[in-house]
């Protein structure tokens, strides 16, 4: 079951959602569609929209860690500095890069152990099922 959370830190493994959480994708959804005049030229407008999403799956989906956020948002940065020196490759550059690695990042999580997002009760199951078949 989902609790709305609006203070605090959610310990309970899941997703997770708070009012905090909602007003933050709002207000990055509401800074990409106000920018998309200003910053028309290779859809740099949707960056905030990317960001915010990627941590939003990060931190309340899949909940992978800090840690392993910062396997994510460093080479972000990098690629993004770079990017906008070329923004004719801007896109490529972070979508080449930065969803394979976040892929990658979420299932290093799920074959961890201790896995505390979505889906995790499935996921319990799954691996306890193998393991007593082996």
């Amino acid at each position: 079951m989902m609790r709305w959370h609006t203070h605090g830190i959610c310990h309970e493994p899941g997703f997770r959602l708070s009012l905090i959480d909602l007003l933050m994708l709002v207000s990055v959804g509401l800074l990409s569609w106000l920018g998309r005049d200003a910053f028309t030229a290779h859809f740099i407008y949707l960056i905030p929209v990317y960001v915010g999403g990627s941590f939003f799956l990060f931190c309340n989906v899949f909940r992978i860690g800090n840690r392993l956020e910062a396997c994510w948002y460093i080479p972000f940065v990098a690629l993004s500095l770079y990017g906008l020196t070329r923004p004719d490759l801007y896109w490529l550059l972070v979508l080449g890069v930065c969803e394979p690695l976040r892929i990658l990042l979420v299932i290093y999580r799920l074959r961890k152990g201790g896995y505390v997002g979505i889906f995790y009760r499935q996921l319990e199951k799954w691996q306890s099922q193998e393991s007593s078949d082996a």
